[in-house]
Parts: structure tokens; C-alpha cells; sequence
């Protein structure tokens, strides 16, 4: 029981000083100012694998806690920018399994987010240090507001997870059979050219410095645009990326997010090919809008199709219904979703269908 006190007391707690918000920029007598921020994000998660059920209190891996601060040094007409941020250690939902459930605190150099700096100016910006590599959220980008519960990074709901062949473990996992492969973070190198009638181009290389035994060199590109009005928000992001180690990986990856603002409808979509590593298609469609005094309200349904992962011509198909209300006066957001997974392939085998449950509330400072 003490591990799960752990994990809701600091959000209870926290959560009665959302004042503490405003109150965490410091601004030295130069114009430098230093920002921290963080959140902490506990969630209540159900999975059930056909013949078991198994409960958890953990942190919500769609959007794990962590802390972080932000320092600002005016430069004349530019700006130079240092940003590190950690997550907590605390068990992800990306982590549990059937045989790894339960909380504990483990933080690790992998637990590492951010440790960067960036020089910004009319020539854009160049970055340097751990951080987003040019196609990090190239493939989820998401509007809908639900992204907190549910978007096409299916993994991180329940990715250790297992399917069942008949009644035996098949090794196949949930991150197995469903993959999104959006942009990483590594210790790189990064060019961001200046927006353009809403367009920005950005080009990366990194390595993998955090984990051991991955010597690979890592390359991506990655086209954005952006547009916001009175009646219309879009967001879209288009990216290409390849490993160079002892065998090349090549994959290409796109999303975009529309929506009406008069009316909150909002659709997002999102589809991604690997060279020999599979291939997937995503839809979501949601709204958004004002049913109460407390904040917006945030509903929405998404559809996974995945094919070859593992094992070639198989299929992985998801659904999920995802629900999120926000509470503007404490910087909190609480929600619940419910995802269906399903695996399949020509082997003969039977693989039983899994399914997750995350009710949880994130709160940000």
C-alpha cells in the first residue's frame, strides 16, 4: 500500500498550490531569467490479457512527471537558451507487465530528458546537447486535447505488456506490434531554419549517449507547418529518419491535427513506414469545447491499423475512447481511457486480445 500513497500524495498535495504556477520565474538585474516547471502525473491503470487482470498505480507514460527549469540569456537581438529536465524515475505504464507490475522509484541516467542549449535568432536556431532530435513529434502531433490518455504512440498505455497464444505468454508485446516510429531523443546537434509562411525545416545528428551498447549514428530531417485563425487550427509535420549501424534503418513518418475552433470538432492522423520493420495508419477524430465552469472538456475515439511487425503479414489493429476535463483553477487535468488491442498472423496461432484502462489526473506547475 505505501508505494501507491507514494505515487497520489505529492499530486493531492501539490495539487491544493496551484498559486506556485506563477511563481517560479526569477529574473536577474542583467534580463536573464531562470524558469522551473514540472508535473507530476499519477494514473490508476487495468489491464486485462484474456486471463488475468492486473492493477497498478503508476506514472502515465502518454505524458510522464518530470521537472525541469529553463534559464534565458538576452543576447542583443538573439537569445541563448539552456534547458535541463528529468523525469522522476517513477514506474511507467510503458513499463509494467505481467511479470514487472506494481510502483516503485528508479531513477536511472536514462531518466534524463534535456540537458541542451539553444541559440536563437533571425537565422533560426541551432541546438546542442541531449534533446529532441528534427522528427521528435513528427508523427504525434495531436489537437484533440485527449493526447494526455490516448494518441498513436499506443505503447505507452501498456507497452510491456504480452499477448496470449491460447493461455501462454507469446513474448510478443504491445510495443512489439505497435509502433509509431516518431522521433527520439538523443545527445545531437540540431539546425531549425526560421518559419516561413507557417512552414520550418529542421535537420539532426545525434548518438545515443544515456544507454549502453549503441554505437549507431543517427540521422533525420523534418518539414512542419503551422496555421491558426478564428476558425481553423492546423498543425502538420512531415519526417524522414535513418539509423546507420551494422544494418541501416530507413523510416518515414507524417501526422496532422485540425481543428474547427467555432465548433471544437478536431481530426488527426498519423502514418509511419519503416523499411523492412512495418508500417501503420492512425485516425482520431474528437471535440473539444466548454460544458462546465471548470475548464474545457475533451472527448474522442482513434483507430490503429499496423501490419509486419515481428513477424511479416501480421496484423495489429486498436481502438480507444479517450476523455479529459480540465480544471484551469488548480492546473490540473483528469481523465480515463479505454484502448482494445488485437494481434494476428498466418502462424496459426490464436492471440487473445488485450485490453487497458487508465483513470488519472496530471497536474502542472
Amino acid at each position: 500500500m505505501k508505494p501507491k500513497l507514494l505515487l497520489l500524495a505529492p499530486g493531492l498535495c501539490l495539487s491544493a498550490l496551484p498559486a506556485l504556477a506563477d511563481n517560479l520565474t526569477f529574473t536577474h538585474p542583467s534580463g536573464a531569467t531562470a524558469t522551473f516547471y514540472g508535473q507530476l502525473n499519477s494514473t490508476y491503470q487495468r489491464v486485462d490479457d484474456g486471463e488475468k487482470s492486473y492493477d497498478d498505480f503508476v506514472d502515465n507514460g502518454n505524458s510522464g512527471s518530470r521537472l525541469g527549469f529553463w534559464i534565458d540569456v538576452p543576447m542583443g537581438a538573439n537569445t541563448l537558451r539552456f534547458n535541463v529536465e528529468t523525469a522522476l524515475g517513477l514506474k511507467s505504464t510503458s513499463d509494467t507487465s505481467q511479470y514487472n507490475h506494481g510502483a516503485d522509484l528508479d531513477w536511472r541516467r536514462t531518466s534524463l530528458r534535456k540537458f541542451e542549449g539553444v541559440y536563437s535568432g533571425n537565422f533560426g536556431a541551432v541546438w546542442f546537447g541531449q534533446g529532441s532530435m528534427a522528427t521528435d513529434g513528427a508523427a504525434e502531433i495531436d489537437n484533440s486535447g485527449t493526447g494526455i490518455v490516448g494518441y498513436v504512440g499506443l505503447a505507452d498505455a501498456s507497452g510491456g505488456y504480452e499477448f496470449r497464444n491460447g493461455s501462454a505468454l507469446s513474448g510478443i508485446t504491445i510495443s512489439d506490434a505497435f509502433k509509431d516510429f516518431d522521433g527520439d531523443r538523443r545527445f545531437r546537434v540540431r539546425y531549425d531554419t526560421p518559419e516561413f509562411s507557417g512552414f520550418k525545416v529542421s535537420a539532426a545528428y545525434g548518438e545515443e549517449i544515456l544507454a549502453e551498447d549503441d554505437d549507431a549514428k543517427y540521422y533525420d530531417v523534418a518539414l512542419r507547418y503551422s496555421l491558426a485563425n478564428d476558425v481553423v487550427k492546423l498543425d502538420a509535420g512531415l519526417g524522414y529518419a535513418w539509423k546507420d549501424a551494422e544494418e541501416t534503418t530507413e523510416q518515414v513518418i507524417a501526422s496532422a491535427s485540425m481543428m474547427h475552433v467555432p465548433t471544437g470538432l478536431n481530426l488527426t492522423v498519423s502514418a509511419g513506414d519503416q523499411k523492412d520493420g512495418g508500417n501503420y495508419g492512425y485516425v482520431k477524430a474528437g471535440w473539444s469545447g466548454d460544458v462546465n465552469n471548470y475548464g474545457k472538456t475533451a472527448l474522442s475515439v482513434d483507430y490503429y491499423d499496423g501490419s509486419d511487425y515481428q513477424i511479416a503479414d501480421s496484423d495489429s489493429k486498436s481502438w480507444g475512447v479517450q476523455a479529459v476535463q480540465s480544471f484551469d483553477d488548480l492546473n490540473m487535468d483528469a481523465y480515463m481511457g479505454y484502448r482494445k488491442y488485437e494481434f494476428a498472423d498466418n502462424s496459426g496461432a490464436d492471440y487473445q486480445d488485450l485490453s487497458s484502462l487508465l483513470v488519472g489526473a496530471n497536474w502542472k506547475f
